[in-house]
């Protein structure tokens, strides 16, 4: 699905000519606004509206004027208030994500969009892309508001497939005009990071969204192949090989072997490497590992009572790593590497499904006794997370420019019901100690406030390392208790100390001779929409690769 072509339009304080000379170039006019009181300063006549009518301009709405000038068709699109100490970029997010969805209604094709009071620029410092406590909320709101009306017509692959099939078109802006007053930026530069994250998310939004089987393991891998296959600063592999699978990745193969019975539910383990052109500038090696459960049915431990629906989205932890990637191949990045492994598997139900009191050795040794099948997504991750320490140990110990650099280690799944009770529909982010003496989790919180892809700091304490120790000299490591994570105590904190130990992470820690930075991010609060259509399933969002890409490649 193409991009719609973007333009910014500088007012250079003169408004009005603005929009005059842009009525042959765009179709309609979209008016963002906080106080409906400034109406009036973008289109004088729609004062006469807001003495007619006290509720003018609380809920979104078309308006044809009279007079027809300088638009016939105008939208107008409230934000809701924008100078509380509870509101955020979201505000423009949202506002621009329901304005696009209803001018697409409307037949909007080429709307030119502006704002009636635009945060002020005393309130904003600069409009660069670096991230700090002092950083304006709204400090990219013209960003925020632009990727809210790329959301607004982004429709699923299996849609877009449907269409084909079925020879019908799907509705489209064909340009977005966007006016604001002085801009401080280079509006080509800006663009372009804009239409990168928004790409990214619409890879991550084309894995996490279709059913199981459109993107199972195999058909992921297809779909990657083509997203990359003019990549030529992106590395990529597949491991197809079963047995390599067992070999090199143990524990995840065990959450795969109920699977491997049907040849098309076969996993697929996915490698990403990028490395930048000036590796001088380099200031960190990074190593995202994502959690690709394509359907989890829970495995032995059987989700039940309408529990299983919706796990075809376990998979958007790799698909918004994949969708990193696809960001990264279009800005590339100088300060950084990046590595990355999707862990594509299918936890399914059968004779052959691992169960819980089983031992199984990990990668790096560790034997770890299983508590819950349902438990799988830190049992794909660890394997990867423990080849990727090996990786960063490596080059540490390299020639390489970039080996004394620090290496940063991630973990991104839809990972345990307890983050969606602990913080709702946000993000959630943990370091090691060498991770947070850097800052990796302010970092992604910073730059996921301000634009728009809003994360919390969770923190990783003794208890979560305390309750995975063993108990008997028969394994090294549990993997879960018997209970769901919604249940336990530091249910989304602990998977982390469990994957800490298992991966040999442990040994790397702030004061090790070798420090390496980890973060787990679990999104299954992010990854998708709190709340769906009736009956329907919940819409895919593509987070965090917004956060990601401000925190690490901006």
């Amino acid at each position: 699905m193409v991009l719609p072509q973007l333009n910014i339009i500088d007012t250079k304080n003169n408004l009005t000519e603005v929009l005059n000379i842009n009525t042959t170039n765009y179709d309609s006019l979209v008016i963002l606004f906080s106080e409906k009181s400034k109406l009036p300063k973008v289109i004088p006549s729609l004062q006469h509206y807001l003495e007619l009518d006290q509720s003018f301009g609380k809920t979104i709405q078309v308006i044809c004027p009279q007079d027809q000038k300088p638009f016939s068709r105008l939208l107008l699109v409230p934000t809701g208030s924008i100078s509380s100490d509870i509101d955020d970029a979201r505000r423009f997010k949202d506002a621009a994500f329901e304005g696009g969805k209803r001018a697409l209604e409307a037949g909007f094709v080429k709307p030119l969009i502006c704002f009636a009071d635009p945060p002020t620029p005393e309130s904003q410092p600069s409009l660069n892309w670096t991230f700090d406590e002092q950083t304006n909320d709204y400090q990219h709101y013209l960003e925020v508001t632009m990727l809210g009306f790329l959301e607004a017509a982004y429709e699923p692959i299996d849609v877009r497939d449907y269409h084909a099939k079925k020879n019908t078109s799907i509705k489209n802006f064909e340009q977005l005009g966007f006016v604001v007053d002085s801009l401080q930026q280079d509006t080509i530069t800006l663009i372009q990071k804009v239409e990168a994250i928004e790409q990214g998310r619409r890879v991550a939004k084309d894995i996490g969204s279709p059913d199981p089987e459109q993107m199972s393991p195999i058909q992921i891998v297809k779909y990657l192949e083509s997203t990359f296959k003019n990549a030529n600063n992106i590395k990529m592999t597949v491991i197809d090989d079963i047995d390599t699978i067992k070999k090199e990745y143990p524990l995840a193969h065990a959450v795969s072997r109920a699977s491997l019975v049907v040849p098309r539910h076969h996993p697929r383990f996915v490698h990403f490497e990028y490395k930048s052109s000036d590796q001088s500038n380099v200031k960190e090696n990074l190593y995202f590992v994502g959690k690709g459960v394509t359907y989890d049915t829970g495995g032995a431990d059987i989700k039940c009572s309408g529990h299983m629906r919706g796990m075809s989205r376990d998979k958007c932890g790799a698909a918004a790593v994949a969708g990193l990637f696809k960001t990264i191949e279009l800005l590339q990045p100088k300060g950084v590497n990046v590595t990355a492994g999707l862990a594509l598997v299918r936890n399914s139900i059968g004779p052959d499904a691992y169960v819980s009191d089983e031992i199984i050795c990990s990668r790096n040794g560790n034997r770890v006794l299983v508590g819950n099948t349902d438990a799988e997504g830190r049992m794909v991750m660890t394997d990867l997370l423990c080849e990727f320490k090996e990786k960063a140990i490596a080059h540490a110990k390299s020639q390489e420019p970039s080996g004394n650099k620090p290496s940063l280690l991630f973990t991104v799944a839809t990972l345990t019901g307890h983050a969606l009770r602990a913080y709702g529909g946000y993000g959630i982010t943990m370091d090691n100690g060498y991770a947070r003496k850097n800052r990796v989790s302010r970092r992604i919180y910073d730059a996921g406030h301000i634009l728009a892809d809003p994360f919390e700091i969770s923190t990783l304490r003794r208890e979560d390392v305390d309750v995975v120790q063993p108990g008997r000299s028969s394994e090294d490591v549990v993997q879960a208790n018997d209970k769901a994570s919604t249940m336990t105590d530091r249910g989304h904190q602990y998977p982390a100390g469990f994957m800490l130990i298992a991966s040999g992470l442990e040994d790397h820690g702030l004061r090790s001779d070798l420090p390496i930075g980890y973060s787990h991010l679990d999104v299954a609060g992010s990854a998708e929409t709190m709340s769906s259509v009736g009956w329907s399933l919940t819409r895919v969002t593509g987070s965090p690769v917004a956060a990601l890409t401000g925190a690490f490649l901006l």
